[in-house]
C-alpha cells in the first residue's frame, strides 16, 4: 500500500595548509630572526590538516528492469458479511521509461490475467494497467464469472424495496431462491496516492459492470463480493479512502473511509432511495515481514481492517447491530518470475 523512500547527500572540504611550512628561508647570521624561522616551519599552522572523511554517497534503489512477469496473491477471509477469497495476479510489465527518481521509476504498462475463486463463486478474466508514475495507477479488466448457487447466492429481486438481509438472503436459500447463475463483469480503475514524509493518503475507485442475463420482471441480485445490491446489465462504484503512517519497519497504520454506490434505475429503486450508497469507517493494520525486490516470494503481508456501518439499509440495527463491524483478515505476498537484465 505505499512505498517509503529516503534521500540524503554529503560533500567533503580539503583544506591544504602546505604553502604555511613554505616560508622565506631566514639569514643564518642574524640570532633573532632563526628562532621566529623554527617556529614558523614547525609551529602548529605548519602542519598540514588531515583531510575530513567524505560521508558516504547515498544508495540508490535498484532500477526497475525494463521486462518482467510478476504475481500476486491475496487470501482473504471477513465478516459482517460473511466471505473467502483467494485472489491471484499474474502480469507482464514493461517499463515505459528509465528513472531513479521514487515519484517516477515504478512505471510500467501491464497485461495479465487475474483468477478468482471463492466459496460461492469463480472468476476468471484478465486485465491491462498503466502506471505512468509511482502514484497513479489506471487499469481496466474483463472476467467471466460464475455462481455456484450457495451461499445464499444467486437471488433475485423485481424492487429494491425487497429484503435482501443476511436473514433474508437465508431464508430464501431454505426455499431454494438460489440460483447457478453465469455472466460476465467489466471494470474500471483508478488509484492514486499522496505521500508526504511517512503520511500516505491513498485513493482507490473501481466502477463495475455486471450482465447475469438475469430476467426483466427481476434484475437485481446481491453482489456478495461487494455487498451491495446491483442491477444487472448495470453499474455499481466502490471506493477505499485511506489515510495511514508508514513506518520504517514493516508496519502500515491508519484508517479507511469505503464507499459503495449501486446505479439502479429509478422503476427498480421505487422507495429505496436511501439503499443506494453504503457507507463504513474503521482502522487499517499491516505489517509486511521483508522487502527484497526481485525476490520470487517476497512482501509477505499480514492485513487487517475493521469498519463499523455509518450507512446500510440492514447493518446499522435493522439486521444485524451497528455496534457488530465488517471484519476482514488477510495474507498477501508476491514476487518476480522473470527479470530482464537491464
Amino acid at each position: 500500500m505505499g512505498t517509503a523512500g529516503r534521500w540524503g547527500f554529503g560533500f567533503g572540504v580539503v583544506i591544504s595548509a602546505g604553502g604555511v611550512a613554505q616560508a622565506a628561508e631566514p639569514d643564518p647570521s642574524s640570532p633573532t630572526i632563526q628562532p621566529a624561522a623554527k617556529a614558523v616551519e614547525s609551529g602548529p599552522a605548519a602542519q598540514p590538516k588531515e583531510q575530513e572523511p567524505k560521508e558516504p554517497a547515498p544508495k540508490a534503489p535498484p532500477r526497475i528492469p525494463s521486462d518482467r512477469f510478476t504475481y500476486d496473491t491475496l487470501v482473504g477471509a471477513r465478516l459482517n458479511p460473511l466471505g473467502l477469497e483467494v485472489v491471484y495476479n499474474l502480469a507482464y510489465r514493461h517499463r515505459l521509461y528509465a528513472s531513479d527518481s521514487l515519484a517516477l521509476r515504478d512505471n510500467a504498462i501491464s497485461i495479465g490475467i487475474s483468477p478468482t475463486v471463492s466459496p460461492a463463486n469463480a472468476r476468471m478474466g484478465g486485465f491491462i494497467e498503466v502506471k505512468p508514475l509511482s502514484l497513479l495507477t489506471l487499469s481496466a479488466g474483463f472476467h467471466q464469472v460464475g455462481y455456484l448457487g450457495s451461499f445464499n447466492q444467486v437471488q433475485t429481486f423485481a424492487s429494491a424495496e425487497e429484503d435482501y438481509s443476511d436473514s433474508a438472503l437465508k431464508k430464501g436459500t431454505e426455499r431454494n431462491a438460489n440460483h447457478p447463475r453465469g455472466g460476465i463483469e467489466a471494470n474500471a480503475r483508478a488509484t492514486a496516492l499522496v505521500k508526504l514524509g511517512p503520511i500516505v493518503l491513498r485513493d482507490d475507485v473501481l466502477f463495475t459492470y455486471t450482465n447475469l442475463g438475469l430476467e426483466e420482471e427481476r434484475p437485481l441480485y446481491y453482489h456478495i463480493r461487494f455487498d451491495v445490491l446491483t442491477q444487472d446489465k448495470s453499474w455499481f462504484v466502490h471506493n477505499d479512502t485511506d489515510l495511514v503512517y508508514l513506518s520504517d519497519f514493516g508496519l502500515t497504520a491508519g484508517a479507511r473511509l469505503s464507499l459503495s454506490h449501486s446505479f439502479i434505475d429509478e422503476v427498480n429503486l421505487g422507495e429505496a432511495e436511501d439503499r443506494e450508497t453504503l457507507l463504513r469507517l474503521g482502522p487499517l493494520a499491516a505489517y509486511t515481514f521483508f522487502d527484497e525486490p526481485g525476490a520470487s516470494f517476497n512482501k509477505p503481508t499480514l492485513l487487517a481492517i475493521a469498519g463499523w456501518w455509518l450507512l446500510h439499509p440492514f447493518r446499522t440495527g435493522e439486521d444485524v447491530s451497528q455496534a457488530v463491524p465488517y471484519v476482514a483478515l488477510g495474507f498477501r505476498f508476491e514476487g518476480d518470475l522473470f527479470r530482464s537484465a537491464d
